[in-house]
């Protein structure tokens, strides 16, 4: 009989324009937030976004961590079935990105180191947020490469999940 692994690694991800593809609905996302709720379907996830979720699921603890409202957010994954355990919004901390107080936070609720956290983000605040947080920073575009002070990019879920699985020991 095969004892469960312990899965003692994060991945974390920004929300907007990382995880979910939201430019469209950006001028919406002002009160009232039932405008921005009802554009939902002008969102959409980037290729391959289900099966990344799922394989780097066995490899690791997954997070959202937004500079916008909890229910905003809990909103926008529920519209693409994404049950994603942890969430850091807006409202949880005192400081958002790119201060590291909400990467932090979903850290410790995870209940995962911050060394062995690494977050996915598309912008500069969140690689600040991410080395000052002591995470490990992985870029995302999924569009033009934008200069946020990483020497590589991914371009892909699959570099993404390369890119994670060479950092992780083992």
């Amino acid at each position: 009989m095969m004892a469960n692994k312990v899965i003692d690694w994060a991945v974390l991800f920004d929300l907007d324009e990382t995880l979910v593809l939201t430019s469209e609905i950006e001028s919406l996302r002002r009160k009232p937030w039932a405008r921005a709720y009802a554009a939902f379907p002008k969102t959409r996830l980037p290729n391959g976004t289900v099966q990344f979720l799922e394989k780097i699921s066995d490899k690791a603890r997954l997070g959202v961590v937004t500079k916008t409202p909890r229910p905003y957010a809990e909103k926008l994954l529920s519209y693409h079935n994404m049950n994603i355990p942890v969430l850091a919004a807006y409202h949880d901390v005192r400081n958002v990105k790119p201060h590291p107080e909400a990467l932090l936070l979903a850290a410790e609720k995870l209940g995962i180191e911050p060394s062995k956290c690494f977050y996915v983000g598309d912008d500069a605040k969140d690689v600040q947020a991410a080395r000052s947080a002591k995470f490990i920073p992985v870029g995302i575009c999924w569009g033009n490469p934008v200069d946020i002070g990483l020497s590589y990019i991914c371009t892909s879920w699959d570099e993404v999940y390369d890119e994670i699985l060479r950092l992780i020991p083992g």
